[in-house]
């Protein structure tokens, strides 16, 4: 009798563990089957936001490419079959809000995604001063500035970003705005030419210390006694990176630096000196005074403009990028951006000569950027700040714009 009952107990927690165990795997296998509905689930939203992400990125090179661009569909990726994706621009004057609606390739996810971008010139003109150095200026000779009015903003005139601006020998400095330049003093006679924007050139004018300059040369000892010039001994931002956007020495998993290779990718014409350059070096650039390349000379090696030449003109600016010695040989003129890029950005680094020297009675209609300092051996150079000069060498039709996106603008609605 109790060996039936043992028995009869051990059947039943038998059954009873059977009864657990097939609960359990019910239970899993509905749990499995859950989990996996939710990871297609997922798999299939991943792809219908990715074909989204992929249609504003689409979009956004459309739209940079023909502003009048309105949207269309297509399949992530191109040729599928695969997740499709159409995408709608609505455009302002100088933005773009881009939508698109994405789906999984089996059509089953769906995601909406909305950015907003902003066309940006690829080069930024409109805050550079008429001089700016990673390093000293003048160390000699003597130097008249027609400042950027705006540099600092509105109403503050900047008319150089330098990291020292300590005199040595003789050197001296005066900046002024731009009717002192051409009508104070002995200015008011000299010759002058009218442009058809209403800027006027005047290769023999100097801001005059008699009546009202920014920056008086007898009354300081140091630039940063010049409350237009501004001095950071602690270092200002590299000069390529201001301008270009990207620093120079950065490297990529080539051993390319950056601006070697931002360098390759926007220079069109590459010379190894000077010797060529004149007045119609940047007409080839320009086609009905709209720039239809980025104007841009790229000199690997040392440049010397010569004596009593015009490199450029108010029509054609250009910038000269120079990877070497970049010489402004006395009474000559250059329109546009003189850029001495010093060699310790080669690879191995060399020896600096002078980076950028301008001599006794050359004038700059632009900007004299460098990354090293600049030198002048003896007599005066004037460089003169123009905005509308300037805006011609980052194209008024827009042609090296790029886009940028609005921080906080992207939002996923689904």
């Amino acid at each position: 009798m109790k060996g039936r009952q043992t028995g009869a107990a051990t059947l039943f927690v038998t059954v009873i563990i059977l009864a657990l165990l097939t609960v359990i795997a019910a239970v899993s296998a509905k749990i499995g089957m859950f989990e996996l509905k939710t990871s297609s689930n997922t798999n299939r939203a991943k792809e219908a936001l990715h074909a989204g992400q992929g249609g504003l990125d689409y979009g956004a090179i459309r739209y940079l490419d023909d502003a009048s661009w309105a949207g269309e569909s297509l399949e992530m990726p191109f040729g599928g079959p695969g997740a499709s994706v159409s995408v709608s621009a609505v455009t302002g004057t100088d933005s773009v809000v881009l939508n698109a609606v994405g789906e999984s390739v089996d059509t089953t996810g769906l995601a909406r995604v909305e950015e907003k971008f902003a066309r940006v010139p690829v080069i930024d003109v409109g805050e550079l001063p008429p001089l700016m150095a990673n390093g000293n200026f003048p160390p000699t000779g003597s130097l008249s500035i027609v400042t950027n009015p705006n540099g600092g903003g509105t109403g503050v005139p900047v008319s150089g970003w330098v990291e020292d601006g300590t005199k040595t020998g003789t050197a001296s400095w005066q900046t002024c705005n731009v009717d002192e330049w051409l009508y104070e003093d002995q200015n008011a006679a000299k010759v002058k030419s009218a442009q058809s924007d209403g800027f006027v050139l005047c290769h023999t004018c100097k801001c005059s210390q008699a009546i009202n300059p920014i920056c008086k040369a007898q009354d300081v000892t140091d630039a940063d006694e010049c409350p237009d010039i501004v001095v950071n001994t602690a270092g200002i931002p590299d000069v390529f990176q201001n301008l270009f956007g990207a620093l120079p020495t950065d490297t990529d998993a080539n051993g390319t630096d950056d601006w070697e290779e931002f360098m390759n990718a926007v220079a069109k014409v590459k010379l190894s000196n000077c010797a060529g350059l004149g007045p119609n070096s940047g007409d080839q650039f320009y086609s009905g005074g709209v720039a239809t390349q980025l104007p841009l000379i790229w000199v690997e090696g040392d440049c010397t403009i010569p004596a009593n030449t015009e490199v450029g003109s108010y029509a054609a600016p250009f910038i000269l990028f120079v990877h070497g010695d970049l010489t402004i040989s006395a009474n000559s003129v250059f329109y546009g951006i003189a850029f001495g890029f010093s060699d310790k950005y080669s690879n191995p680094p060399a020896a600096e000569a002078n980076a950028l020297e301008i001599r006794g009675g050359a004038i700059v209609y632009g900007v004299v950027l460098t990354t090293d300092t600049v030198t002048s051996p003896t007599g005066n150079y004037t460089l003169v700040y123009s905005e509308k000069l300037l805006e011609k060498i980052t194209g008024v039709d827009d042609t090296f714009d790029e886009l940028a996106r609005y921080p906080g603008s992207w939002t996923d609605t689904k």
